[in-house]
């Protein structure tokens, strides 16, 4: 069973219809019962980084997130689900400086992109995949260099391990990381579900872990 979590965030409904194209037993749930017998967890959704860790923890759901990686049982993060697999985030624009915790499952922190000149925040629209690992990628299996995805964020990873990055984009000349892979832990920042052929084929690789 595949458990799409349920933590308030937006953009859930094409997420669910992609993974269920390559399985009959895809729930969206919060119940901790059917997220204990998951054997693979998605953190899907749009939204903010301080919001998506305050609805985990009040939830309960951050706990058996930690269970289920700990398990050795495959995790996948999405935009936002991506985001929060990091150390922490700035996304607090009212309390300059301050840090929101992440899950702290792969290396790395959330911040803003630095805008240059001409340049639009936030990155929306199609972008290709960079340097990717081909010869120890799961995730991307079959998904090749300069494969074309859909973005849309605000805030990149910095302070990242290369050894953790299946993937980069470049945008504006920054290169940042686009798709994490260690162990049991993946992540993508793009929307796979809205990405077309190549897209649905990285969940139907997550699927068939």
């Amino acid at each position: 069973m595949i458990a799409v979590l349920d933590f308030g965030m937006g953009n859930i409904h094409s997420c669910l219809k992609a993974l269920s194209l390559y399985s009959k037993y895809v729930v969206y749930t919060k119940d901790p019962k059917e997220i204990r017998q998951a054997d693979k967890i998605v953190l899907p959704g749009d939204g903010a980084f301080a919001k998506a860790m305050s609805n985990l923890e009040e939830s309960g759901m951050v706990g058996l997130i930690q269970e289920h990686v700990a398990a050795g049982k495959p995790l996948l993060g999405i935009c936002i689900g991506y985001q929060i697999l990091f150390q922490d985030s700035d996304e607090l624009r009212d309390k300059p400086g301050q840090l929101v915790k992440g899950l702290g499952l792969v290396t790395g922190q959330i911040r803003k992109f630095r805008e240059k000149k001409n340049m639009k925040v936030p990155h929306m629209g199609w972008n290709r995949l960079r340097s990717i690992a081909t010869k120890r990628t799961r995730i991307l299996n079959e998904v090749g260099d300069g494969s074309f995805m859909y973005f849309i964020h605000s805030y990149r990873p910095i302070g990242f391990d290369r050894k953790e990055v299946s993937a980069f984009c470049n945008y504006y000349g920054e290169s940042f990381p686009a798709v994490v892979e260690k162990d049991n832990i993946f992540g993508a920042q793009f929307h796979p579900e809205k990405s077309d052929k190549l897209g649905l084929k990285i969940l139907e690789n997550f699927v068939k872990m």
